[in-house]
């Protein structure tokens, strides 16, 4: 039987909102997922509050976890784009891995950090350092894998380059970021078919898509081969630096859904799911 991880992105949902959620009402709902057998939580990330001043709380959410993080078997992980943000994660212990966005577009890599993708490589190498210093896991998403709105040269052979750098710097996990929708079905199928036959560490995706494909996708997605996917409730969220109309999460209730009549396995409890499920209509329904 194929078991399927799920990552559940609040920090991804809350980052697409202009208007600043109480950092109570993130704590709030971050405990709730906790109880809800994820097999990590993106809580947080530790960018510039100017940049994303959503993420500003990072350091008081994290703080406020770590109990939660001792009774549950949910990793955490945060966002750092930088050597920077990678420092200011440290402070963590119960901060079990770090996401590092490394982009196939050239024009998204200086939008989302502000680097040249070779700056981007010799940050992620002193990242690198600090994880093995800090012992946490390295989770390099490979952001705007499955093309991108600038116009920009792409094909797969770009991905592959993107993923043997990465695995060059460290990365423990490799995640496929289909960060502005561009991922038909049958592209899905075909990276991660790609991502099977040439990853030598465990990858997984992170796929935003409209509320109605998200299912197909996922299926398409494990059944090539993915072994973890990130997924938002609702589907809130998306990333502010990647266009002007923000596509959103892979909305986890759809996946679950998608997966009923499957023999995939997961560990999500679904009580507690639903739970959760109204914790996010309440706490970012509001600001939606």
């Amino acid at each position: 039987m194929t078991t399927i991880s799920i990552v559940e992105c609040p920090r991804d949902a809350w980052q697409g909102f202009h208007d600043f959620i109480p950092t109570e009402e993130k704590i709030r709902h971050l405990k709730n997922l906790m109880h809800c057998g994820f097999h990590t939580i993106d809580a947080g990330s530790f960018v510039s509050p100017r940049a994303m001043p959503q993420m500003a709380d990072a350091h008081a959410l994290f703080t406020a976890l770590e109990e939660s993080r001792e009774n549950s078997d949910t990793k955490l992980l945060s966002i750092v784009a930088s050597e920077g943000g990678a420092r200011r994660a440290a402070e963590f212990s119960h901060i079990d891995s770090w996401g590092y966005p490394f982009s196939v577009s050239e024009i998204f890599q200086e939008r989302n950090s502000r680097k040249t993708i070779q700056n981007a490589i010799e940050d992620l190498k002193r990242v690198k350092e600090l994880a093995l210093k800090s012992n946490v896991e390295l989770v390099i998403y490979l952001s705007m894998a499955f093309g991108n709105p600038y116009g920009e040269d792409y094909h797969t052979d770009l991905v592959l380059e993107r993923l043997e750098q990465a695995l060059l710097c460290g990365a423990d996990i490799i995640s496929l970021s289909d960060t502005t929708g561009q991922g038909s079905t049958d592209k899905v199928i075909h990276l991660c078919t790609l991502m099977k036959n040439h990853s030598t560490v465990p990858w997984g995706a992170h796929m935003h898509s409209t509320y109605d494909t998200a299912g197909e996708k996922a299926l398409a997605a494990i059944s090539a081969g993915c072994e973890r996917i990130d997924t938002a409730l609702k589907g809130y969220g998306g990333c502010p630096f990647a266009s002007d109309q923000l596509i959103g999460n892979m909305p986890t209730e759809k996946v679950l859904s998608a997966l009923t009549h499957t023999d995939i396995a997961h560990s999500l409890n679904p009580l507690h799911i639903e739970s959760a499920y109204n914790s996010a209509l309440e706490v970012l329904g509001r600001y939606s």
